[in-house]
């Protein structure tokens, strides 16, 4: 079959998804998959036609197409309710808002600048503090326990700190929220990755779920896990997923070795190696009444926790936007008691820092994404 067809036929579907999830309805609209690359998508009232560029899907991530469809469904809308309406008024603005567009495409016409603005660079302030992050997880490689658990603290310390000072200097446009996929290329999500899921809700200043994406290039429809948040916490988060990821692989592969090849208790490792490195970030907020990261470095802890209430707060109502059907996920497993204490004694071992190996592996670099 022909790939644009393929395509055209995933538009249908996401426009019967996207009408379903928003309690809207709106005829089944023609899809044309078109040339050029001025022209990202267009909504044509007369033949009742959305048109997007093949371009767009190519060069594109899904959901970024996907953003750019509502916001062409926006104009579908305006035209079956609002006759004719100006084309970027307020009876459009309103649609966008009904529809779920996020605020970044709900203006006057999608375009590259847009784009580019939407998943561009971040604030100046933002970078300073990730490359000090940065080096910091450099200096996490030490082979001296205390000198790799000091470096992880002040890490976390940093990012606790740039979070606050943004927060007091009312640097919290909701609209600035964003979000990032994290593709698996998988039918289905493996343990470790829904723990490190919940673990960076808990600790990154990021909302997360798990969600299906299309990929245009296999035409399949695959598990991901799904970053919301401000950009800079999307950038910290994405490298704290792939570390943790990559090591847990690595550790439960050794653990295999270990016990003659044992195929069983994965589920309980994972658990239990989170656990270990969830130890690891409370240390921070016991015995104290401070978040101690050296002899004299610390911050509130009842400042911190309330940040990381007040930043879910922000996050869900992008959640919401992006996924307001949201279904939560039931598990349930036989619990290896050996697998998962073996898992949290390395779990309590593992302090995040740049891996000597990270260029190699595809871990990516906090300022290199």
């Amino acid at each position: 079959m022909d790939i644009e067809v393929c395509w055209a036929k995933q538009l249908q579907k996401e426009h019967g998804r996207i009408c379903f999830t928003q309690s809207v309805s709106l005829s089944r609209p023609v899809i044309s998959i078109v040339s050029g690359k001025k022209r990202l998508a267009y909504w044509s009232t007369g033949n009742k036609t959305i048109s997007v560029s093949r371009d767009l899907i190519e060069s594109r991530p899904w959901e970024i197409v996907l953003e750019i469809f509502k916001h062409e469904m926006a104009h579908q809308y305006v035209s079956e309710y609002f006759g004719n309406a100006e084309s970027h008024g307020q009876a459009f603005k309103s649609a966008c808002k009904i529809l779920g567009v996020h605020p970044a495409f709900s203006g006057s016409g999608c375009n590259q600048e847009q784009i580019a603005a939407f998943m561009g660079t971040l604030p100046e302030t933002a970078q300073k503090m990730l490359r000090r992050v940065e080096k910091l997880l450099a200096l996490g490689q030490s082979n001296n326990e205390s000198e790799a658990q000091a470096a992880s603290r002040k890490a976390s310390y940093l990012l606790n700190k740039y979070n606050l000072d943004r927060f007091a200097g009312n640097e919290n446009d909701a609209s600035d929220i964003r979000y990032l996929y994290l593709r698996t290329n998988k039918k289905r999500m493996e343990s470790i990755e829904k723990q490190i899921l919940g673990f960076l809700k808990d600790y990154y200043f990021v909302s997360c779920v798990i969600a299906t994406i299309y990929e245009p290039q296999t035409d399949e429809e695959y598990k991901a896990g799904v970053l919301i948040g401000k950009k800079e916490a999307l950038v910290v988060a994405e490298y704290v997923y792939r570390f943790l990821l990559n090591t847990s692989k690595e550790l439960w592969k050794d653990f295999r070795k270990k016990h003659s090849g044992q195929r069983t208790g994965k589920v309980a490792f994972d658990l239990g190696f989170m656990k270990g490195i969830r130890s690891n970030h409370e240390m921070m907020f016991k015995e104290h009444d401070d978040v101690k990261t050296n002899a004299d470095t610390s911050l509130p802890v009842a400042a911190v926790k309330a940040l990381r209430v007040t930043c879910q707060v922000e996050n869900n109502f992008e959640k919401k936007r992006l996924f307001p059907r949201l279904r939560k996920e039931r598990t349930s497993f036989r619990m290896d008691k050996n697998a998962f204490f073996k898992g949290m004694e390395q779990g309590k071992r593992i302090h995040i820092n740049r891996p000597v190996e990270h260029k190699n592996t595809g871990i990516t670099a906090l300022l290199n994404r």
